[in-house]
């Protein structure tokens, strides 16, 4: 695939829901064989079910002058959490949260995914945040590479079970805002 050229970003409309659900499902094809079929199903209708990240938060979405190219959820940070929210939220308070980010498998390597987790970062910062949270799983390679290389540091989360034989181990990552390393330019791609 070519240089995709500029592509901006900014939230998804709630038309493009199924757009970006079959954008996140291309995204993750790949590893399909590897969690099975019964459990790819799952996985896939969860990718899939766009509205309900959308409910608790952004959909925050990458494009080109022709197409969706990514996509990624962004929970705000909360100064405190309700009932319903500690049942499902293990990040710090005032943090704020990425999760399922796509970026369509014709358009990678080429800062789709890197654009879509600043303007995470720059989203996270303007409401007041202490930092941004995400978990990924110990397969997904690139992806630690890149929140590595944005100043995310790994730490114990909830469910993480690095030592996992198949690849599939959950793995939590933080950026601090307070301690990222102050070179860190956080703007929106243009």
């Amino acid at each position: 695939m070519s240089d995709p050229g500029p592509f901006q970003v900014r939230d998804a409309t709630a038309g493009e829901y199924p757009e970006v659900a079959r954008l996140t499902i291309a995204a993750y094809q790949e590893y399909a064989a590897d969690l099975g079929d019964e459990h790819w199903g799952s996985y896939r209708d969860d990718l899939a079910n766009v509205a309900r990240r959308a409910q608790r938060g952004a959909v925050v979405v990458a494009e080109t002058s022709e197409r969706l190219v990514g996509a990624v959820s962004y929970y705000p940070p909360v100064r405190e959490r309700t009932g319903e929210e500690s049942a499902w939220v293990w990040w710090p308070p005032r943090y704020g949260y990425v999760r399922a980010l796509a970026v369509h498998p014709d358009f990678r390597h080429m800062g789709v995914g890197r654009g879509l987790t600043l303007a995470c970062i720059e989203r996270a910062r303007e409401a007041g945040g202490d930092g941004l949270a995400l978990n990924t799983v110990a397969i997904m390679k690139a992806a630690q590479r890149m929140y590595e290389g944005l100043g995310f540091r790994r730490v114990p989360g909830p469910e993480e079970d690095p030592a996992t034989d198949d690849g599939w181990g959950l793995l939590s990552y933080q950026l601090d805002f307070a301690s990222a390393a102050p070179d860190l330019v956080v703007s929106r791609p243009t």
